[in-house]
Formats: structure tokens, C-alpha cells, sequence
């Protein structure tokens, strides 16, 4: 397919980036040389320059060494968005050891399944959640079980006050069957890791397995490595750089959406701190009121986000009718932002938030809009050095024109190595040339911006015609009353599937389902138009803020 994307590409965005064996600690330690008294990391008011960050990881370093860590083992983080995140990730990277990212909310049994297929050698997590681990102990290889509270690496005073509150007021006593270390006593660890004790790291080392958030079945771990992870914040730097008005190493960046994520971990963490800037943690973006406080009394400049949470704060005036003069940039990424959203959005901030898009197996970056751009509906231009191709679903393999819908293929330096130990899984989505199959839907517009129509797996066929939900969803989130939707196929007997419609109204509006069904029959083709319109209050939920259709699929009452 022919990169015509290339021609859309704003001046000074190459359309290839420079591939060299560097490794993440090579930029990790070029960002603490280079910006030594910038502040690198922020929680709760408590700040660390860039030196502070580069002493604390290097004692976290020699500490989990003497706790028995060696290169090449697995070191499982199951934080939230706090201090300790980065600093005991970028320990585990200074060591050779892989990080296996696990989302702290869970269940014990989900925890559980991803230690015994990482195996890792050290589990580090915090006091609240450190009970979900009790059935663990001296399984799956694991030595260490290292525990810390939210406030560990701040001041005496704000530690103790912030810990007694949670003790005292908010309950978190947890009740341990085993005997954790603590993770202050890495933090303040008396000897310093220098790369020159042990073996160099390699740029084809293993630097991630980061689980997919699969609907179905187990999780599978893709193996990012760091050749993977340090082209894919190239690609992006490349593409955004030339569109800032002022330096990266200025930026001061909100993250809120957790690291746990590959959205958040490189795009929001490594991309921003390997150039020099601040990043502000929120350690739980479902507190809005607490989000809302930090948003305005922080200068920040990057609020990257999903279009759950940009609806979310778009719903208390404390935010909307708050003025945030240094906000200049704003990325979705994990799902798609509406127009509807996008549009209240740019009303309240004056930001139209940059679609993307992107997927673990990729670092995750593929396609971005340029920032700041029209709203359209699109995920922008793929990023450089990154191939993509639109083909026949069916056959994975007959190129299809420009602007026909059908699965999206990638290849780019950024794309994973397999999944940890799946080689069948792995041999389903690449093949022996690098392509990746993404099992999204798609095409390139007249503009040569990738469109996203949905997965494959959600395809509805309706007596053999093709219907993308995200194009029926896009109709229906047209009427201001609409908060949410969510378009699903249910088996029919006589057309074998057909389209049903869940609704999330808006508070205090009122439209009924057959008002909706009108709409519908206004803009779409008559096998496109759902058979019923559920008015629902809520949308089942992903841990992380998708909606979970699979779940909604299940739980449907077609009639």
C-alpha cells in the first residue's frame, strides 16, 4: 500500500525515525544527566528532581539485587499511580529484570493466574492490596513479597499523617499471612547499583511482559522489549515535537490514567520523562473530586486521558468553570473519543482532544492525529517508521483499494516480540515476515487518516451484510441526549444476527427509543438500523474504562 499518509505529515515530522541498540536506561540515565534539578516525578505535592529520581532508583536497584534478583527475571508491580511506580520500574530495568505490569484492582484469583504464568521473582505491591496475595506465598518462583504504603517516600510528617488517616479513617489494616519486606527500606537502601557491576543491558533484552485486557479467555502477555518500547517513544516524539510550541523538558504532564496501562505507562510516563519533564501522578483517577484538585492547582500543560474519564470531569462545574491557561496538548488513547465529547470539550477547555490509536502488541502507538487538529472522527496518521495496510478480512492477505473497510495489519519496529510463552497465540496474529494482525476493522479516509470501524470479533452480519457497530454507535451519539451507547450483534434465527442498541441518557433529558429509531432510519441503510433500543442507567465496564460488550453481550435480553 502506498504511504499516502507521508503527504499529510505537518514540516519536520520524518517520515522514518533513527534505530539504534539503545535501551531504556540509556535514555533514563541521558534525561538525569541532562536535566539533573528539573522535577522529574510529583504525588501529592511531594516533588523529585530528576538526581533525586536517578539516586533512589539506584539504591531500589542494589537493594532488590541482594534480595536475590538477577537479569532476565521477572519483577511483578501491582502499584497504582504513585512514586513508587516509576522508580522501583526504572530499578527493575537497571538490572536487566523485566517488569510484568499487574493492575492492583485485581481479584486474587487474576493476580494469582498472571504470577503463575510470569513467575516472576519478586512481587512489589501496596499495603491495600497486599491481602489479595496472601494465597501466593512461596508459589510461582516468587522469593520476595516487598509491600509499601501510598506515603513511604514522603516527608516524616506528611507520612505519617497521610498513613494514620488511612489506618484509622479509611480502614487499611491489612491482615498478612506471610512476612513482607518493606519497600522504604530499598528506598533509603545503603549501597548505590552502578551498570559497571554486572552485565551491559542489550536493546533486545526483555523490558515488559504486559498483559492484554482480553475479554475472553486468559490474559496473554506480550514481550515488548526495550528495542520496541525506546523506537515507539522515537515514533511519537518524532511526529509531536514539530507541532509544540514550546520545549518537551518544559511540559508538565497529568497522569492520571494508570501505568499499569500501555497507553499511560509510555506515553504519558517514559515518552514525557525521558525528555526532561514533570510528571504528576494521580494515584486514583475514580476519586474526580481529588483528579479535579490536582488538575487545578497544577500549571500542567499534557493531560492525556480516556473519553470516560474527559466525560466524567466534563460532568462538575469545580472543573469546567475552572480556567487552566498552561493546558495546551491533550491525547485519548484506550478507546475512541466521541464527537459529542470532543465537542464539550473544546467548549470547556478550548482543547479538541487528539485521537489515537494504538494496542499492546504495538508499545502501543500506531496512528495519531496531529494535535490539536479538527475533530473528525479519524485516529490520524500512523506514526513514522510504521506500516499499516488495509486487507480482506477473510484471507489476511488481498491488499483492498483505498477507503474499503477491512482488517487492519501493522508493521513498524515497535511491534512485540510474541506472547510470553504462546507460541500458538503468537503465531495467530504474526507472521514470518513482521505483519501483525491487529483483528481491528478499518480504512483510510480521503486525507489518508486511519478510521477505526470496530474489531472483527465485533462484526455483526445481518443475512450476510456487514455492519460495523461503531458506525451505528456514531449515528446514535448524534442526539444531545445521549450519554453513552454501545451497539452489539445477537443471534436472529431468520437473519442470523441483528444489531441491538444499549442507551445511557443524559441526566435530565428524555428521549424514548422509538425517537432514536427514527434517527437511525434517517442515516442508515435499513440492515444497519437496530432491531430494539435498550434504555439503560449504566454500561458495563473494562477494569479499565472500556466498555465491556462481551459482558453486555452475556447479560442481553434480546426481544
Amino acid at each position: 500500500m502506498n504511504k499516502i499518509w507521508l503527504a499529510h505529515y505537518p514540516d519536520g515530522v520524518p517520515a522514518k525515525v533513527k534505530l539504534d541498540n539503545a535501551h531504556l536506561i540509556d535514555l533514563f540515565e541521558q534525561a538525569c544527566q541532562q536535566y539533573p534539578q528539573n522535577i522529574a516525578l510529583t504525588c501529592h505535592k511531594v516533588s523529585l528532581t530528576f538526581a533525586d529520581v536517578q539516586l533512589r532508583v539506584a539504591k531500589i536497584a542494589q537493594g532488590m539485587r541482594d534480595l536475590g534478583v538477577q537479569a532476565q527475571d521477572r519483577i511483578a508491580i501491582i502499584l497504582p499511580n504513585c512514586l513508587q511506580y516509576p522508580l522501583t520500574m526504572f530499578a527493575t530495568l537497571l538490572i536487566g529484570a523485566t517488569v510484568v505490569n499487574i493492575n492492583p484492582l485485581y481479584t486474587a484469583s487474576e493476580i494469582e493466574y498472571i504470577l503463575q504464568d510470569s513467575q516472576p521473582t519478586l512481587v512489589v505491591t501496596l499495603d491495600m492490596f497486599a491481602e489479595k496475595l496472601n494465597n501466593s506465598v512461596n508459589k510461582f518462583g516468587i522469593k520476595h513479597i516487598v509491600v509499601t504504603k501510598i506515603a513511604d517516600p514522603y516527608p516524616w510528617l506528611k507520612r505519617t499523617i497521610i498513613n494514620n488517616l488511612l489506618r484509622y479513617i479509611s480502614k487499611v489494616n491489612p491482615q498478612l499471612n506471610y512476612s513482607a519486606y518493606n519497600w522504604r527500606d530499598l528506598y533509603y537502601y545503603q549501597k548505590e547499583y552502578t551498570l559497571t557491576k554486572h552485565a551491559p543491558l542489550s536493546a533486545d533484552d526483555l523490558a515488559f511482559i504486559q498483559y492484554t485486557g482480553a475479554t475472553t479467555g486468559r490474559p496473554k502477555g506480550a514481550m515488548l522489549l526495550h528495542r520496541n518500547l525506546v523506537a515507539n517513544i522515537r515514533q511519537v516524539l518524532a511526529y509531536i515535537t514539530p507541532q509544540m510550541d514550546n520545549e518537551l523538558s518544559k511540559q508538565i504532564i497529568i497522569n492520571a490514567l494508570p501505568l499499569y496501562h500501555i497507553f499511560s505507562l509510555n506515553a504519558n510516563l517514559c515518552t514525557f520523562f525521558f525528555s526532561g519533564a514533570e510528571n504528576v501522578m494521580v494515584p486514583n483517577a475514580r476519586n474526580i473530586k481529588d483528579l479535579i484538585k490536582t488538575l487545578n492547582s497544577t500549571p500542567f500543560t499534557v493531560f492525556n486521558s480516556l473519553d470516560s474519564l474527559y466525560q466524567k470531569l466534563l460532568e462538575h462545574k469545580e472543573f469546567t468553570q475552572t480556567p487552566h491557561p498552561h493546558y495546551r496538548y491533550g491525547i485519548c488513547g484506550g478507546m475512541a473519543t466521541r464527537h459529542s465529547i470532543a465537542q464539550l470539550w473544546k467548549e470547556a477547555t478550548g482543547l479538541i482532544p487528539t485521537n489515537c490509536y494504538g494496542l499492546t502488541e504495538a508499545s502501543p502507538c500506531v496512528a495519531m492525529n496531529l494535535l490539536n487538529d479538527e475533530f473528525n472522527g479519524s485516529v490520524g496518521y500512523p506514526v513514522p517508521s510504521t506500516e499499516v495496510e488495509i486487507r480482506d478480512p477473510e484471507t489476511a492477505s488481498k491488499l483492498l483499494n483505498h477507503g474499503e473497510t477491512g482488517l487492519i495489519m501493522l508493521r513498524g519496529p515497535q511491534i512485540m516480540l510474541g506472547y510470553w510463552r504462546n507460541p500458538e497465540q503468537t503465531a495467530k496474529v504474526l507472521d514470518s515476515d513482521g505483519w501483525l494482525n491487529t483483528g481491528d476493522l478499518g480504512y483510510f479516509n480521503a486525507n489518508g487518516q486511519l478510521v477505526i470501524s470496530g474489531r472483527k470479533t465485533e462484526l455483526i452480519i445481518v443475512s450476510g451484510f456487514n455492519v460495523y457497530p461503531a458506525e451505528v454507535e456514531l449515528v446514535i451519539d448524534q442526539l444531545d441526549a445521549i450519554s453513552e451507547v454501545a451497539v452489539i450483534g445477537l443471534p436472529d434465527p431468520h437473519m442470523g444476527e441483528a444489531v441491538y442498541a444499549y442507551v445511557v441518557l443524559k441526566d435530565h433529558q428524555h428521549l424514548t427509543s422509538q425517537e432514536i429509531i427514527q434517527h437511525c432510519r434517517r442515516q442508515l441503510t435499513k440492515y444497519k438500523i437496530p432491531r430494539a433500543i435498550y434504555l439503560v442507567d449504566s454500561l458495563p465496564k473494562t477494569i479499565v474504562g472500556k466498555i465491556d460488550k462481551q459482558l453486555l453481550a452475556k447479560q442481553a435480553k434480546p426481544n
